[in-house]
Formats: structure tokens, C-alpha cells, sequence
């Protein structure tokens, strides 16, 4: 499935305001938009994701997602097991019925609470680009970057980022076609 198509299932209504959804990808489970909002917001839970927002071509404004693979839902999401109605497995769909845990919150106004803390997340464009787009430059910043102090998901997005520096780089020296 798509970014695109999962982003269109992730519209809500009254009905569904309360569910969490996950798509596999690959080793990974994603919840995306309002799906990873509510995930970072679960009352008692220890453990929080962390949301990483993409800016792409098609997606000038961005999309929010987590992502954790099936071991990790008891560690960030111990609550779900407490009662077998919550959870449920589908193939490549996990849907999280929230309801019981969230109720008393109103949502009424959810895509004003979705755009706020989508807009308190730092984007993957807003990485400063390389200034003098050269390899010393590209070198600087891999040495820098903290990556002990980073999740696996963050560290992906910035080798991600790297990849695509050195494309740049690669194509305007012609090194690659």
C-alpha cells in the first residue's frame, strides 16, 4: 500500500476518531498522521515514539509517522494488552481501538490538534543543506551527527539523508549518470 493510500484511509470521522492503525512495511509496523498522533499520546505509557515528519515532492506539506516492529507494541503500548478487544491483527493491518483509554478527550476538533503538533516537529527538510556541497562538507556531518543518542528510525532518516546529499554531489561532479 502506498503512502498516498494510507494517508486517504487515515481521514476520520466520529466513528473511527479513537483508532490507531498500523501498515507493515517491511520489518516495520507505520502509523501515520492521526494514527501516530494518537499514538504518542496513550495515557500510561512509559515509553514514547518518536514522530519523524517527511517532506517530499508529493507531500510538500509533510506527513507524520512512527514506526516500531511487532516485539515493541507490549513495550510502547502495554495498556492494549489488557483487554483482547483493543487489539487486532490483520495480515499488514493492526487497528488499536483507543476509545476506553482516550473517551473523555475531545477530538472534536482533531485536524486542528493533527496540524498543530505536525507543525512542532522538526521536517527532514529542514536538515540544513550542505553549503559547499562537497565531500569534506558531507564527512562534517556524519562525524557529527549523535547517533548514539538517536533511534533507529532517526538514524535511518538521516543516513536516508546523507544517501541523497551524495547523489546531489555525485551528479554534479558527473561521477553518476
Amino acid at each position: 500500500m502506498s503512502v498516498q493510500e494510507i494517508l486517504n484511509l487515515e481521514k476520520r470521522n466520529e466513528n473511527n476518531l479513537y483508532d490507531i492503525h498500523f501498515y507493515l512495511e517491511g520489518l516495520f509496523w507505520r502509523a501515520y498522521e492521526w494514527s501516530a498522533y494518537l499514538s504518542t499520546h496513550l495515557p500510561r505509557s512509559k515509553n514514547k515514539l518518536n514522530p519523524l515528519k517527511k517532506v517530499t515532492k508529493s507531500f510538500k506539506n509533510g506527513y507524520v509517522c512512527v514506526g516500531l516492529q511487532l516485539s515493541s507494541f507490549e513495550k510502547y503500548f502495554p495498556s492494549i494488552f489488557e483487554n483482547d478487544e483493543m487489539f487486532k491483527m490483520d495480515g499488514k493491518h493492526i487497528i488499536i481501538h483507543t476509545k476506553t483509554l482516550l473517551e473523555p478527550i475531545d477530538f472534536t476538533n482533531h485536524e486542528n490538534i493533527l496540524n498543530e503538533w505536525k507543525n512542532k516537529i522538526d521536517s527532514n527538510s529542514k536538515k540544513e543543506d550542505i553549503k559547499s556541497n562537497d565531500v569534506g562538507s558531507l564527512i562534517n556531518e556524519i562525524i557529527s551527527y549523535p547517533i548514539e543518542k538517536k533511534n533507529l528510525m532517526e538514524s535511518v532518516q538521516f543516513l536516508s539523508y546523507i544517501k541523497d546529499k551524495f547523489s546531489q554531489f555525485a551528479q554534479t561532479k558527473n561521477i553518476i549518470s
